[in-house]
């Protein structure tokens, strides 16, 4: 037992505690030591550390490499150092190889380095990218879209007979209930002499949601839930929607909002941050100040005038536009931003909130229903 913890504790600290004790590595042992050693140390040199010179970087040879994990390690530790590689140790070049990238398990953490780095517009590895992006998008839409469709579509109202009369709609228990007196033993059936529907509650002018989205390099994770909520959303009938990515420059995704996956294909992760331009342009979508809501997400770190930026809010809010802002949220959901334009935009009177993609609907629903 002693043999064996000695030799963990040589592989975990590498083979620079050679000096200070020696382990008998199982040849299984060695071969993980080795991959061990070449991930890390280049790792350390990728982050600028000065190693030994036996490592190079060119000695990580993705699909190898990733295939000699696989084969050494269990598969949860396998699946750990193939997403070191990537998201810590910032071995990009491996997501240039299509091969690497058709063993990667899909995920958010690993879409959210393949936008920070570009991969979305590197022609050699496009088909898998947007294998990878389609899976993602689709493992989050199936968790977000009830939640949407629960809080946006409008209650059903069971004391109101719906004009379409359909199967979606029918009040199986009311209707039940009032037949059972035409209940016939006989023929052990129930006579359905009268049918009630369901009634919904529907708002008799849609609101119009822009979404403006920051796309600047601190904002991926943001972004590939923004697309899944701007997916959903532009399927509801209660919501006309808007969707505006933005750094230094606008673009208007709308006609594509209902594809997330050509959304994230479509966008441009990097550069600065110009909301007020953003705005602008929101601004100039609005038809019926009191029927919409610019929800904006970002680190609110505005690159320009952030005494502008807050006097341009209060001007919006005051033409009857409902302004809320949604933080960006880290790895961890932990929410950044910049706390000096926040707390002027919300003394304008900009509704700004920290919350996971889960509570937004609820959160979105409760400022529509305000005024509907």
């Amino acid at each position: 037992m002693a043999e064996r913890l000695k030799n963990r504790w040589r592989m975990v600290l590498g083979r620079y505690c050679e000096a200070q004790f020696s382990a008998n590595l199982s040849e299984l042992e060695t071969a993980q030591d080795g991959a061990l050693t070449t991930l890390y140390q280049q790792g350390l040199a990728a982050r600028g550390h000065k190693v030994g010179g036996t490592l190079s970087a060119s000695q990580l040879h993705g699909v190898e490499w990733i295939s000699e994990v696989e084969r050494l390690f269990p598969k949860s530790v396998s699946e750990t150092l193939i997403e070191d590689a990537v998201n810590h140790f910032q071995l990009t070049e491996l997501l240039s190889d299509p091969q690497v990238l058709e063993k990667l398990n899909p995920n958010i953490q690993l879409l959210r380095t393949m936008l920070r780095i570009g991969a979305q517009h590197n022609p050699k590895v496009r088909l898998q990218v947007e294998r990878i992006i389609k899976q993602v998008i689709d493992q989050l839409t199936q968790k977000l879209r009830p939640k949407f469709e629960q809080a946006l579509r409008g209650r059903r109202n069971s004391a109101n007979s719906h004009p379409t009369k359909t199967l979606a709609n029918l009040n199986w228990r009311k209707t039940i209930q009032a037949n059972l007196k035409h209940f016939d033993p006989d023929t052990q059936k129930v006579a359905f002499e009268k049918i009630y529907f369901h009634g919904r509650e529907q708002r008799s002018i849609p609101w119009r949601v822009i979404m403006c989205i920051d796309q600047s390099g601190s904002m991926s994770e943001s972004v590939i839930y923004s697309a899944v909520v701007a997916g959903i959303l532009a399927r509801l009938p209660a919501v006309r929607l808007h969707l505006v990515l933005f750094d230094t420059s606008v673009v208007d995704l709308s006609e594509d909002a209902q594809d997330p996956v050509g959304v994230l294909l479509a966008s441009q992760m990097g550069g600065g941050t110009h909301i007020g331009k953003a705005w602008r342009y929101a601004e100039s979508l609005v038809t019926e100040p009191k029927r919409t809501l610019v929800l904006t997400v970002s680190d609110f770190e505005e690159g320009g005038s952030p005494s502008a930026l807050i006097s341009q809010a209060h001007q919006v809010i005051q033409s009857g536009v409902k302004m809320l802002g949604l933080t960006a949220l880290d790895q961890s959901a932990t929410p950044f931003y910049d706390g000096y334009v926040t707390q002027g935009l919300q003394k304008a009177g900009m509704t700004i909130k920290a919350c996971s993609p889960d509570h937004l609907a609820d959160w979105l629903a409760g400022h529509m229903g305000e005024q509907g």
